[in-house]
């Protein structure tokens, strides 16, 4: 039996690593550009990036997403110091509301600052006129979202201050985009049942 509990421990621990957490700025915009620069500040262990929600006008649009380690202050126009992470397509679902956007996974390490460039390729994300760059807007204890600039596309004209408009979906640790999804957490909890179930039988049985 003691056997038993500790695969169920196991299952429900995996389940609750499994849950995906998030961090979410504001959707209610009342200015836009190609894109925004802003840092995230990541205030416990590494963490894996796995989608994102924009605020983007009715149509298609094609988004490409940066990151550099470090503020992005001062590097602004300079390309050669951010990393691609990944573009493609996206068709909106309406302006100031969520639409997801399944980037290629990427890891903001922890206890540092990383800055990402989310920006459409010559159409427009909408986003929020901000009152301080740097200062902090989104806080759940674990990652800060702060306050950055509008850009125009690629690298281009930057617009201070500005809010970025979207959540930011994550897990903590780092996961390999090629490894085996997770089990489904109700799926596992089900399993768990099933074992104790198991367990039970067996007692009454012998």
């Amino acid at each position: 039996m003691k056997k038993w509990m500790g695969v169920v421990a196991s299952l429900l621990m995996v389940t609750g690593q499994a849950q995906a957490s998030l961090i979410s700025t504001t959707f209610a915009s009342n200015n836009g550009q190609a894109g925004n620069m802003f840092d995230v500040v990541n205030l416990i262990g590494d963490v894996t990036v796995t989608g994102l929600d924009l605020n983007l006008d009715n149509g298609t649009h094609t988004i490409e997403v940066y990151t550099k380690s470090g503020s992005y202050s001062g590097f602004e126009t300079t390309s050669g110091a951010w990393s691609l992470i990944g573009s493609s397509a996206v068709v909106s679902s309406g302006a100031n509301v969520a639409t997801f956007f399944d980037v290629a996974d990427f890891v903001l390490s922890g206890f540092t600052t990383t800055a990402l460039y989310i920006t459409a390729n010559n159409t427009v994300m909408n986003y929020t006129n901000g009152t301080s760059v740097g200062s902090v807007y989104a806080d759940n204890g674990e990652l800060q979202i702060l306050q950055g600039v509008g850009k125009g596309y690629l690298f281009d004209s930057t617009f201070s201050p500005r809010i970025w408009n979207g959540t930011i979906y994550y897990q903590q640790g780092t996961i390999s985009s090629e490894s085996t999804p997770a089990p489904a957490p109700a799926a596992l909890m089900l399993l768990a049942l099933g074992l104790v179930g198991i367990a039970s039988s067996r007692k009454r049985v012998n």
